[in-house]
């Protein structure tokens, strides 16, 4: 595992949320498709919360699936004002009031953590009790940078999902046509 080195938490901030503008509008990194294999995978869902969305991508293709659902969206930058559904917050850091809510959590912005175990425990406290998270990630495009901080290897991001007090229940893969040949971690609380 590899973590690039800010100077501090501000600076992180600083950049994810520079990095956040310069791809806002670009760059979308999610598929419908990944979406609809996780929905495939949770037949129901009525409260539904995306980590790192930038353009509410994510929010809109859960949508689709569970029209009746309350989704959300949380993204670092300011873009989040220009987003539906979707709120200005550090996905790393909790929120009271999604706290044992979700019947899915989804990012695949893992990468984007500085504190991945930490962010994790967040992220499973947010699941209500039969709630899932579903981490999309591809370790092969894995590499520690000022906007993508975290590297790691999926042995090293399922082992942090096992710590936070997750079991990892089914992984999509190239079965399943992942983004760059990645990975989508299924979980639920141990």
């Amino acid at each position: 595992m590899e973590i690039f080195e800010y100077e501090s938490y501000d600076d992180y901030l600083k950049y994810q949320k520079k990095w956040n503008e310069l791809k806002f509008g670009k760059l979308v990194y999610v598929r419908e498709e990944t979406i609809n294999y996780i929905c495939d995978e949770k037949a129901f869902a009525g409260f539904i919360l995306c980590h790192g969305t930038r353009d509410a991508s994510e929010q809109k293709f859960f949508k689709r699936r569970f029209p009746g659902a309350e989704v959300v969206g949380s993204e670092i930058g300011p873009s989040a004002l220009e987003s539906p559904m979707t709120v200005e917050w550090d996905f790393n850091k909790q929120n009271d009031s999604w706290l044992n809510k979700f019947d899915i959590v989804y990012s695949n912005s893992f990468d984007h953590s500085i504190t991945p175990l930490e962010t994790l425990k967040v992220w499973k406290d947010q699941l209500n009790q039969n709630g899932m998270l579903f981490l999309e990630y591809a370790e092969n495009r894995s590499n520690p940078s000022e906007s993508d901080p975290l590297g790691a290897t999926n042995t090293e991001v399922e082992k942090w999902i096992n710590e936070a007090g997750m079991v990892v229940v089914k992984k999509l893969g190239r079965q399943h046509n992942i983004k760059h040949g990645g990975t989508v971690f299924c979980c639920k609380v141990k």
